[in-house]
């Protein structure tokens, strides 16, 4: 006996698991880079050929099978994804944008669960309570899969901040709303009103735990200036609120996603230049790793066979998905525009396209009790939704979008983000080299020199900005509208704030306030036509 055969005769059963587990992680990472190269070499999108190689690889049984478990999708994988998003995102365009966002979170996705239940118990004769719980299970966007895909995309901000958001919010109300929907099949009774009350402690107490624990992070900031140390914060705060908020039985999704977007606006401006750029690697990192995860466990999980033999079942499943979304966002989106705040027709219409089923749905069907009788078919249908709405959905998703006239960028647009990227990052460069100088790190001649080149790129960039700006009227058009749209935002922040220190009576502030908003409904649907 070798003494490799004889360790491994050895070994303890822990042992045993942990080894298997880490070759099974080092299989998939193989599995996953290997795809990564052929899909980019096919121009197919990533996270769709991870799912169909998961897929056929599962089909083959060329790795031992590997269950999709849910807490650890819940409370590593999702985490990791919502605060790589969050801490990117842009504070005031979320509040800007709240109202849509809160539609598709929330009142969107009661409303499709509803209208799949209908469909499902007619359709396929299920019980009422049975056929809710699967609409549920169904009604959520998944998370990881709109980000991804949309980031794929080149929708315009508004959009992005819409979908993305929305996505993560709505795994809140799904998760409260699966609860409650369960206890209903357990016990033959539904409270709605403590249905209401639980989901407005989910959201409320995340928001609580995430943004007090990213503020009391934001002070610990401004005392270090190792960006090592500051990367450890943001892994401390994103899944200390995820831990917390599990606890208080609040939403564990919403309190990452408070975190992150209050660390990226109250906190960023503490962090290091060089802490910026190596926390949005780090989380960069982590989040392609846990895409390439996802999604190929996803595909592991499918039994084809299973699916083909269910085709009529997950037909219907299909048909209560878009019944339920197409209702929801039509009907309540023409409610927000009659109520002054319209969303353009064609964003709805890519609403009701990026409707993705993930890892969230798998994992709920997945916790579905043991000796639910329909458990079994249940999980087969959510399975068959999941993997047609990320191959045809999300494989087409940019091609729709296009056609929507949605993510287009000409040549002058490309030219003048060129542009302006050159400027941005010029400045910042000489706003870090000033400070060193400040600080008397730099000797004189060096400085002058440096600072001498970096302000012959700031006035190159400047000129050509303005030459573009005035050979091409709409991108002009474009910037000065954004441009408008941040002055306003900070209007009415400015406005806020004065009301908050007692400058300004809450009369007055609420008058103003109210002529921002009309302006900035002008300004969005302006932009929509």
């Amino acid at each position: 006996m070798t003494a490799a055969a004889k360790r491994a005769a050895s070994a303890s059963p822990s042992e045993t698991r942990l080894h298997d587990t880490l070759t099974l992680v080092l299989e998939l990472l193989l599995i996953a880079a290997a795809v990564g190269f052929v899909a980019k070499r096919l121009r197919v999108h990533y996270n769709i050929a991870l799912v169909l190689a998961g897929a056929g690889v599962g089909a083959s049984h060329l790795v031992q099978p590997m269950r999709l478990d849910t807490e650890i999708v819940l409370q590593i994988f999702v985490p990791i994804l919502l605060f790589q998003a969050a801490i990117t995102s842009d504070l005031r365009r979320l509040r800007e944008n709240l109202a849509p966002v809160l539609t598709l979170a929330v009142a969107a996705i009661l409303l499709a669960m509803f209208v799949g239940a209908g469909v499902l118990y007619n359709g396929l004769g299920l019980g009422w309570p049975i056929a809710l719980l699967l609409a549920t299970v169904l009604a959520s966007t998944d998370t990881i899969a709109v980000i991804a895909t949309v980031r794929g995309v080149r929708a315009p901000q508004r959009l992005a901040t819409i979908l993305e958001n929305a996505s993560a919010f709505d795994d809140a109300t799904t998760l409260v709303a699966f609860a409650t929907v369960l206890a209903y099949v357990a016990t033959g009774s539904f409270d709605p009103a403590r249905g209401a009350l639980d989901l407005a402690w989910a959201v409320g107490a995340a928001l609580a735990v995430g943004a007090t624990l990213a503020f009391l992070a934001s002070i610990v900031l401004r005392q270090t200036e190792d960006h090592l140390m500051e990367i450890l914060l943001t892994v401390v705060v994103t899944f200390g609120s995820a831990l917390l908020a599990g606890q208080l039985q609040a939403s564990s999704v919403v309190a990452v996603l408070a975190s992150g977007l209050t660390l990226g606006s109250v906190g960023w401006g503490h962090v290091t230049p060089t802490g910026r750029i190596a926390i949005r690697s780090f989380w960069e990192t982590a989040a392609f790793g846990v895409n390439s995860m996802v999604f190929l466990l996803i595909g592991l999980q499918v039994d084809v066979g299973a699916l083909l033999g269910a085709a009529p079942a997950v037909a219907w499943g299909l048909a209560a998905v878009v019944a339920g979304r197409v209702t929801a966002v039509y009907l309540l989106f023409g409610i927000l525009r009659l109520a002054g705040q319209p969303t353009p027709l064609a964003w709805q219409h890519l609403f009701v396209w990026a409707n993705l089923k993930g890892s969230l749905s798998m994992a709920l069907a997945l916790s579905l009790p043991a000796g639910l009788a329909e458990r079994e078919l249940l999980t087969t249908i959510v399975f068959g939704c999941a993997l047609v709405t990320l191959t045809v959905q999300g494989l087409t998703l940019g091609h729709v979008a296009r056609a929507l006239g949605i993510g287009r960028a000409g040549e002058a647009e490309l030219r003048l983000q060129h542009e302006q990227g050159r400027l941005l990052s010029a400045r910042a460069g000489q706003a870090e080299l000033d400070r060193l100088q400040r600080l008397g790190l730099l000797p004189s001649g060096l400085f002058q020199r440096m600072r001498a080149g970096y302000q012959g790129s700031i006035a190159r960039s400047e000129k050509e900005l303005r030459d573009l700006l005035f050979l091409h009227s709409a991108e002009e058009a474009r910037h000065i509208e954004a441009v408008q749209r941040r002055l306003m935002v900070v209007e009415k922040s400015a406005l806020k704030d004065a009301g908050n220190s007692g400058i300004l009576s809450e009369q007055v502030v609420a008058e103003l306030s109210a002529d921002v908003d009309k302006r900035l409904a002008e300004l969005s649907q302006t932009e929509g036509s």
